[in-house]
Parts: C-alpha cells; sequence; structure tokens
C-alpha cells in the first residue's frame, strides 16, 4: 500500500511496483489518516510512507501503525536519508527502512530489491516471533501476493477525506447531494467537455454512501454506490486525479465502470473546494479510450473547479 500526498510520487511508486512479479498494490491513500483506514481494512504486508503529508505527518502515522508487528513500513523520503539522527528516530518508530525518492527514480531496480529483503526481514521475524512465544499471528498474512477481492464494496474501500464530517454537512445544506439537473452546471460539464476535448464531463458529489452525478454530458448517470467512484480519490488527494489508463491500474482494473458499460479507460478530476477549503466534490472527463492528459486538459479543468467552488459559494444555504 502507498501513502503519499504527492500524485507525482504517487503514480512512480505504483509503476515501480507494478513492474516487478510478487508485489501488488492494493490500496493508495493521500494522508495517513486515510491510510490507517485502509491498512485496517485491507491488511497489506507493505506500505510506503512519505513524511510530508497534510495534517498528519510520517512521524506520527508511524506511530499510529506501531502495534503492527507484522507489517514492513518503508519510509521513502530524501529527508530520511539525508538525516541519520532522523533516520534514527524513524527506525525506532517502526520503520523498517528509509530510502530515497531519488533511488526510486534513479534505480527503481535496486530500490525494490532493498524493499523485497525487507519485507522478508519482517516475515521472518513475525514468524519466529509467533513461534517463540507461541503467539497466534496479530493480522493475517500470505505467502505470495493477495489476491483482488471480488466485492466492488470493498474492492479497496475508500478514501475518507479528514473534514469528512464538514463536508457532509455542507452537501446538505448547499442542497448538493442529488441528481436533481440544473441548467447552470449543465452548461459547464458541456464547456468543459469541448474545451478538453473529452467526450464524457461529470459533476459529482458523494455522501456518505453514494456518489450523485449533479450534472453530465455525454453519459447519462443519476447515482451510484460510493466505493465504484472515482472522483472519491480526487476529492481525498485535494488536487488533481489521473487515472491514464484504468484497465492497468490496480485499483480501478475490477470496477464495474471499467469492466462493463461504459469501459471508461482514462479519467482526470478536479475537486471542487468551497471558500472555507471543504472539498465539496468533483469535475472530472472521461473517455473509454487511452489517451494523454494534458498540461491543457489539467489547467482547464483548474479553471473550471475554481468556477464551480464560487457558484457554490454563491448558492443559498439552507438554515444549520
Amino acid at each position: 500500500m502507498i501513502v503519499d500526498d504527492s500524485r507525482t510520487s504517487q503514480a512512480i511508486l505504483e509503476a515501480a511496483f507494478g513492474s516487478r512479479p510478487g508485489f501488488q498494490i492494493v490500496g493508495i491513500a493521500a494522508d495517513a489518516a486515510s491510510g490507517l483506514d485502509l491498512v485496517k481494512r485491507l491488511a497489506p504486508d507493505l506500505v510506503t510512507l512519505d513524511l510530508c503529508m497534510p495534517y498528519i505527518d510520517g512521524a506520527a502515522f508511524l506511530e499510529m501503525l506501531s502495534g503492527m508487528k507484522g507489517l514492513c513500513k518503508i519510509v521513502v523520503s530524501e529527508q530520511a536519508t539525508k538525516n541519520i539522527t532522523m533516520a534514527s528516530k524513524l527506525e525506532a518508530l517502526g520503520a523498517s527502512l528509509c530510502l530515497s525518492k531519488r533511488e526510486l527514480s534513479e534505480n527503481h531496480s535496486a530500490f525494490l530489491k532493498k524493499v523485497s529483503h525487507a519485507c522478508d526481514q519482517v516475515a521472518e521475524a513475525s514468524r519466529q516471533r509467533i513461534a517463540n512465544a507461541g503467539l497466534r499471528p496479530d493480522r493475517p498474512r500470505t505467502a505470495g501476493p493477495r489476491p483482488m477481492p471480488l466485492s466492488s464494496s470493498v474492492r479497496f474501500g475508500f478514501p475518507i477525506p479528514l473534514d469528512e464530517k464538514a463536508r457532509l454537512v455542507a452537501l446538505q445544506r448547499k442542497r448538493l447531494a442529488n441528481a436533481v439537473r440544473e441548467r447552470q452546471f449543465d452548461l459547464i460539464t458541456r464547456h468543459a467537455a469541448e474545451v478538453t476535448g473529452f467526450p464524457v464531463c461529470l459533476l459529482t458529489f458523494i455522501d456518505e454512501n453514494t456518489q450523485w452525478v449533479k450534472s453530465c454530458f455525454g453519459y447519462e448517470a443519476e447515482s451510484g454506490p460510493r466505493a465504484d467512484a472515482f472522483c472519491n480519490h480526487t476529492i481525498a488527494s485535494g488536487s488533481l486525479f489521473v487515472v491514464q489508463d484504468a484497465r492497468a491500474d490496480q485499483r480501478f482494473s475490477s470496477n464495474p465502470f471499467v469492466i462493463g458499460e461504459p469501459g471508461f479507460r482514462t479519467y482526470a478530476g478536479q475537486p471542487i473546494v468551497s471558500e472555507e477549503g471543504t472539498r465539496l466534490g468533483a469535475v472530472c472527463v472521461l473517455d473509454t479510450k487511452v489517451r494523454l492528459v494534458t498540461p491543457l486538459v489539467t489547467r482547464q479543468l483548474a479553471t473550471i473547479s475554481d468556477i464551480l467552488g464560487s457558484m457554490i459559494d454563491n448558492r443559498p444555504a439552507l438554515a444549520a
């Protein structure tokens, strides 16, 4: 599992692990709170984590994972490899290894070899601990790659934003968690599709269990299970979220909207953020073909999300 707030770092790690047999990514989180939730749900064998993350940093995240003795925890950060004192502190908090992002980008084969060795050491220590103390394993373990869960509702769980409670209240007050079409939003999604060149554009809002499609262009939809929503990741990350090829992405390869109709492949989403900083929803473009998400597309999405954020800020709210 990868825990890093940088989409670039996520993508580099994802590509590196995906290129080596024996590894399987079961989840990605953009912050420590979401990461802890996914660790508890998915019980991975390995977690890579960044040090600099919003709200809760990597050191605090290691402390949160301290009770999971059979979990291999690897810090991927330039700071940790350049500062011996810091590296020692992180290892005392439970880090199995500290590696640099530069090493990952320059020689991912050597990087993965070190990761494999660290995982083997943790697994062996766990077996010895159990054998010597007569303990039962505190976490389920597997000898090989973990099989993909089949149920879409628990395929990877879904990331939960740190401001979830405030977000849900704001959606209710602004009357956004529904599929009632509004002309002002329909004009925006049509324009977004036209300027980006993507055939589909959606404006979505997600409540506790449901993704609501408030406006759509190029595809008819009203709602769906939250667990199947690409936009979960966009809202949780708080920044542009791109899936280049959903069929090749383990987070989405068994998603019903990927393996079934309409067969989406490329996704690019931008969160819609209120003036107070609450991530309310997402505007996204999709295609059933694999395609490049260009800088022009990302700039257009950023501008459109800002416009939508302002529109929602000025939208009358229900009395508290």
